[in-house]
């Protein structure tokens, strides 16, 4: 059985599974340099069957992920383009008016002269951009997507099948792993195609949907603080989490019970408690006498609060302690550290890209399970976890051997042929920042060696030294390690053996990782947010690390995503050597090629 799932939300993306393998996974931004891109994902589709060697007359269903999808935001492409200024001119032109004076507004005629956005041109928006989410729109936009996917594929629309947005972030969550315990799958997001939280069992590998409902704000009220606080939303909440930090108990105090009365617990829903006329000019007027840090910390502890109530009330419920968590919210690592730590909780299970990223593979799960339902095979033996997030485009030795003969790249370079891990160990001890870009790309929001800058974790002089010659990010934002097997337990407090391959939540660094690894911990509280690599998941990758603790004693490496601030993770040849051209990154890897610049 060959599927492609299709996800083409916002960041959209693509994925095939064969016999119930992921083969392969792709977000369309690392083809488009459109960070968070929207619509069909037809770069990543074409990657995907090349990559692969599959043609479209093997495909056996192209799996859709969400009925309902807002054709105005993919139309303007809203959060891959939207600033700041324009997130705050929707509230104040489009939002205020609709709420408070009850005016329609049309959303359409109110962003559509922006010369600077890109319109999504794939699908027909002939009069369906009228509203901004009416069901009559949502239907008809949902055939128009079915008609265009089964167009540019040449596939009949009876092998196009659409899964409800929360059937793909649950089963995601599930098929991921390889435990797939009985449990509960808990969705929290800021709107699917029916909820913004539900609650399913799950027994036996069959998902029984329990409670469900669209009052549960966690996410939309951490949307609205990241746009007062002058970020973006559904992109900077990430931001937002690593100022929290950074705040006092005192500061936290005296804005922690403006979040906490808002919502509260009701059995297996979170629901208004006291509920404002609308959240963002709520909040916009009961904290305009709070401090920024304040704000974010109040926030922060508040999901985790609230958070760690919902599950609890959930398992008393339904006497389930196994829980797998998706959906935007599930991104939040400090709050999935704080439910992980909770000993009332068997194991809370967060599969990485837990956000409508992944919409695509859960979208590939769901279809898997239908079909061995439908053929009486157990999806549990037949359904494969995910290893490994290395799923996406492929570099090839003879791709980097052209490149250099097509751009005479030994005039502009210094090249170094067959770079051994032992060299790479070298530079990174003697200080440089190298750009590592090799084999599949990753798949998500993590780099996890194959498309990474790397340097040494001990210093903490580093964040600055990366900050300036490359990422230039947020100057409060922390670094993340990558630590080998071998010295995991050395550096990361980890009592419930819970691992981590691929970022997907953080912990409490122990003395010895608050030591050797202060670049690549938050500054504030000494948490990391590691990857645990085994020789098997990357030998390459592992043998650089394993090289540098020879030479330092660590076997770790700060690790961040090799880009330039603002634009996707690089994908190819040319995107890794247009970030080492616009930065003053040391030197960069390539399969087993090392560049470095020449020195007028």
């Amino acid at each position: 059985m060959i599927i492609l799932g299709i996800h083409d939300g916002h960041d959209s993306s693509a994925a095939l599974s064969v016999d119930g393998k992921i083969v392969y996974a792709s977000q369309e931004e690392r083809f488009t340099n459109l960070k968070g891109e929207y619509g069909f994902p037809k770069n990543s589709v074409n990657d995907c069957l090349k990559t692969t060697g599959i043609s479209l007359k093997d495909i056996d269903e192209v799996a859709l992920a969400s009925r309902f999808t807002n054709p105005v935001l993919m139309r303007i492409k809203r959060n891959a383009q939207f600033a700041v200024s324009d997130w705050v001119r929707e509230q104040e032109l489009y939002w205020k008016p609709k709420i408070f004076k009850n005016r329609n507004i049309s959303y359409w005629k109110l962003f559509k002269n922006n010369k600077k956005y890109k319109k999504d041109n794939f699908y027909n928006y002939n009069s369906i951009l009228k509203t901004y989410m009416s069901k009559k729109e949502l239907s008809l936009f949902h055939k128009r997507r079915v008609e265009g996917i089964s167009k540019i594929l040449k596939i009949g629309k009876d092998k196009i099948r659409t899964y409800l947005h929360e059937d793909c972030h649950k089963y995601y969550s599930y098929y991921f792993f390889p435990e797939r315990d009985n449990g509960i799958a808990i969705t929290a997001e800021g709107l699917g195609d029916y909820s913004n939280g539900s609650v399913s069992t799950i027994k036996n590998s069959l998902f029984k949907l329990k409670a469900f409902n669209t009052e549960n704000h966690i996410g939309h009220i951490y949307q609205y603080i990241t746009l007062l606080l002058g970020m973006k939303p559904m992109n900077h909440e990430y931001k937002v989490m690593g100022l929290a930090a950074y705040s006092s108990k005192y500061e936290i105090q005296k804005c922690y019970n403006t979040f906490d009365e808002i919502l509260k617990i009701k059995k297996l829903n979170v629901v208004f408690n006291k509920k404002p006329k609308d959240l963002y000019f709520h909040f916009k007027e009961k904290f305009k006498d709070c401090r920024f840090d304040g704000i974010a910390g109040a926030l922060q502890k508040f999901t985790e609060n609230k958070l760690e109530e919902w599950f609890l009330s959930c398992v008393k419920e339904l006497n389930q302690k196994s829980i797998y968590f998706s959906g935007g919210v599930a991104q939040n690592i400090k709050a999935v550290m704080k439910l992980s730590n909770n000993s009332k909780f068997k194991r809370i299970f967060v599969p990485p890209a837990a956000g409508d990223t992944s919409l695509s593979i859960g979208a590939c799960f769901k279809a898997n399970s239908v079909f061995c339902e439908r053929n009486k095979i157990s999806s549990k033996k037949y359904i494969k976890p995910i290893d490994n997030m290395y799923l996406g485009y492929k570099i090839k030795k003879n791709d980097i051997k052209n490149y250099i003969l097509k751009e005479k790249i030994k005039n502009k370079f210094h090249v170094y042929e067959n770079i051994q891990a032992k060299e790479i160990a070298k530079e990174i001890f003697k200080g440089k920042i190298i750009g590592r870009c090799v084999g599949n790309m990753e798949f998500g929001l993590r780099s996890l060696g194959n498309r990474s800058i790397l340097c040494d974790p001990r210093f903490s002089s580093n964040i600055r030294k990366i900050n300036l010659k490359i990422k230039k990010r947020d100057f409060w934002m922390p670094f993340t390690p990558t630590i080998i097997k071998e010295d995991f337990d050395k550096f990361i407090f980890n009592p419930r053996k819970i691992t981590s391959k691929f970022m997907a939540m953080a912990f409490e660094t122990t003395l010895s990782g608050q030591k050797n690894l202060q670049a690549a911990l938050h500054p504030s509280d000494y948490t990391a947010r590691p990857q645990f690599l085994e020789k098997k998941d990357n030998p390459e990758y592992h043998n650089i690390i394993s090289e540098f603790k020879k030479l330092s004693g660590v076997g770790a490496l700060l690790n961040t995503s090799l880009n330039l601030h603002g634009l996707p993770v690089v994908r190819d040849i040319a995107d890794a050597f247009y970030t080492f051209n616009n930065s003053n990154l040391d030197a960069l890897i390539i399969e087993n090629y090392m560049f470095k610049k020449k020195v007028d």
